[in-house]
């Protein structure tokens, strides 16, 4: 696909954007396939438009971004000029990308919630649940359905030392990555358990390669970015 903006979506966006931005307001956009990760989900020309937009308009106007779409509790962070200089001054925007109630394949069912600035649409925590698919099969529908449990604090659980008056904002979620590029590993394994929403099924990422890989998709907002981080 050569046209990045087939539907005009993205021509909307910034109309609306751009109103916001005349008007001194900050705004959530709110999508369901996300731009990068991976660069598995999205379309390569697409998803480089909506980055550009990002780029243009974060994050003076764009608070945060949300997306769904892989069922897995992950995020991604967007930085100034397409991310030619990947660092905590250049990050803009963030991408959260929420845990599903389906579980999908060896994934448990989450949802999560926003501790939010009314007056500036910042975040402050999030606070995420979950429940154990592994248990359905005992669950009587006639008495109850499946119970969810508090799974985790952002802020505590991904605690790098930042200011409690500070939102969780892309230059906090760099500095999560910058310190699991440092410690020896348990970071990202905390990041993978969660991932699954606590699931007993997902795969362990204990290699080198493996985090190498999680923390590059994690500064991928795009699937050109996506696409050329390594496998693990």
């Amino acid at each position: 696909m050569t046209n990045p903006d087939v539907s005009g979506m993205q021509a909307f966006l910034i109309d609306e954007l751009q109103k916001a931005e005349d008007a001194g307001e900050r705004v959530w956009i709110l999508g369901h396939v996300l731009t990068g990760w991976d660069g598995t989900s999205p379309l390569p020309n697409p998803s480089d438009l909506f980055y550009q937009i990002v780029d243009r308009y974060s994050p003076h106007v764009i608070a945060n971004i949300f997306f769904g779409h892989t069922h897995e509790d992950e995020f991604m962070i967007y930085y100034a000029n397409n991310a030619s200089d990947i660092s905590a001054a250049n990050a803009l925007t963030t991408g959260w990308i929420g845990p599903s109630i389906t579980p999908l394949t060896n994934l448990n069912s989450g949802f999560r919630m926003y501790e939010v600035d009314t007056g500036n649409f910042d975040i402050y925590d999030a606070y995420t649940y979950y429940a154990n698919v592994s248990t359905f099969q005992t669950l009587d529908p006639e008495v109850s359905g499946p119970t969810y449990e508090f799974e985790y604090s952002t802020r505590e659980t991904y605690d790098i030392g930042w200011p409690a008056d500070a939102p969780l904002n892309a230059t906090y979620w760099h500095r999560v990555t910058e310190a699991m590029e440092e410690d020896d590993g348990e970071l990202v394994k905390t990041f993978n358990k969660l991932q699954g929403k606590s699931s007993d099924k997902s795969v362990e990422c204990t290699s080198e390669a493996c985090r190498e890989a999680k923390v590059c998709y994690m500064r991928s907002g795009s699937a050109a970015l996506g696409l050329a981080c390594p496998r693990g």
